[in-house]
């Protein structure tokens, strides 16, 4: 038995006289599954009463409603801020598919009867849901049989949907917060996109600040700003702590200036300080592009003592394309690849191994520049120095394949190796 069958339905006592037309059912929390407590009626054009389920009889085999009272002896129905109202509150609204990584909507619900009540048991989100709705089901069963093809039924069990707020009809899979965070963080934020803010920040609440951070990197650039916006302060510093800090300051960037310092304030000092000067420089620059996340070493280390301090620091993937070599005072002396230093002998000094010409841009290149010098010398990340020629950060091959990419056509680069 579907909603979208007793919608309408003009409700009689047992002498014939007319309360009005049903409009809603109302479920309330029960042991297994919501019982339906209330029967929502139009009487007349403006009046909307709620009945009490205990002034209803409702035929199986018929699937019709009718008052076990006369007209003038049914009982209201209080309704509570634990009820649902089944077409307002679900009807229509939308829903976390995990299995397909996508947001669908429900098209009806499902109900059942047990005994002498009637239970929630599932809302329908295929296209049968949707036809049934229209009055088209028993057309297109026989347009079906006919051309042999088949209409899509989906029912998910209310077991495993609830709602993000009762009586507000914003709904979510009951697993997803299990299921959520073992899907890959592209797949969470392609559902993102499809949800509304509140619904993203109810969603971003249930992962842990890791893959919380890896789904913010990967969602559009507008629902950055509207996760960001929509969360406390403190667990909104703490996601962009662990981004990267070009991707943390690029999100900051496009909030508004008093939420960004709120959540500036609430970040580590040195994390929040690295993002801060990433947000001093234009868009589309290096200075705007670069992450200041990179290995530097001194040219008097030894291979071995490099390698130690690789393994303390446990750079992430995309900041040790390159270790770069700096002098005292943090001018760019030298540039080694991994394979030149786990070949070399522990005792040589990395002064022996390294590069001393090295390709980099300066903080105010653009992106055509920044382009054109990792093509011509096929590097995957450039430095970027100052007019001191000291290291401020670097540029990576998939910050700027976003940044070329066309707008209509962008999707959040995947980060490589990652």
């Amino acid at each position: 038995m579907y909603l979208s069958y007793v919608i309408g339905q003009v409700i009689k006592d047992s002498t014939g006289c007319e309360l009005g037309r049903l409009v809603d059912l109302i479920a309330s929390p029960a042991a297994h599954l919501p019982v339906i407590s209330a029967v929502v009626v139009r009487v007349g054009r403006c009046e909307i009463r709620n009945i009490a389920w205990e002034s209803f009889a409702y035929d199986e085999l018929l699937e019709r409603f009718s008052l076990a009272v006369s007209v003038d002896q049914v009982k209201s129905y209080g309704i509570t801020d634990e009820d649902l109202l089944l077409k307002t509150n679900i009807m229509d609204k939308q829903i976390v598919d995990v299995h397909d990584y996508r947001v669908v909507r429900v098209n009806d619900v499902r109900i059942e009867p047990s005994g002498s009540r009637l239970y929630l048991v599932g809302v329908d989100t295929g296209t049968r849901g949707l036809l049934r709705r229209m009055g088209l089901m028993h057309i297109t069963d026989k347009l079906a049989k006919i051309f042999r093809f088949k209409t899509g039924s989906r029912v998910i069990a209310w077991h495993d949907v609830e709602a993000f707020e009762r009586g507000v009809g914003r709904l979510k899979l009951r697993v997803s917060a299990e299921r959520l965070s073992a899907l890959h963080p592209s797949d969470i934020a392609r559902i993102l996109n499809d949800l509304d803010p509140h619904q993203r920040a109810d969603v971003m609440e249930t992962l842990d600040i890791e893959t919380a951070a890896e789904v913010l990197t990967e969602a559009d650039p507008d629902v950055q700003a509207s996760i960001v916006e929509s969360l406390q302060d403190e667990l909104a510093a703490d996601i962009l702590e662990e981004m990267e800090p070009d991707e943390a300051a690029d999100v900051l960037g496009d909030i508004s200036a008093e939420r960004r310092e709120d959540i500036l304030e609430e970040m580590e000092p040195e994390e929040a300080e690295d993002v801060k000067e990433l947000l001093a420089y234009e868009d589309n620059t290096a200075g705007g592009l670069m992450t200041t996340e990179y290995v530097a070493v001194s040219k008097d280390m030894t291979a071995q003592e490099t390698i130690d301090r690789l393994r303390e620091l446990e750079p992430s993937a995309e900041t040790v394309y390159y270790i770069y070599v700096v002098d005292s005072a943090e001018h760019l002396v030298g540039v080694l690849s991994l394979r030149d230093l786990i070949v070399a002998k522990p005792s040589v000094k990395i002064e022996a191994i390294m590069v001393s010409k090295v390709i980099h841009v300066h903080l105010d290149a653009d992106v055509d520049d920044i382009q054109r010098t990792m093509s011509d010398y096929n590097l995957m990340a450039v430095p970027v120095v100052d007019e001191e020629n000291e290291l401020q950060g670097i540029v990576t091959v998939d910050d700027v394949l976003e940044e070329i990419t066309p707008e209509g056509k962008r999707r959040r680069i995947p980060k490589i190796w990652s």
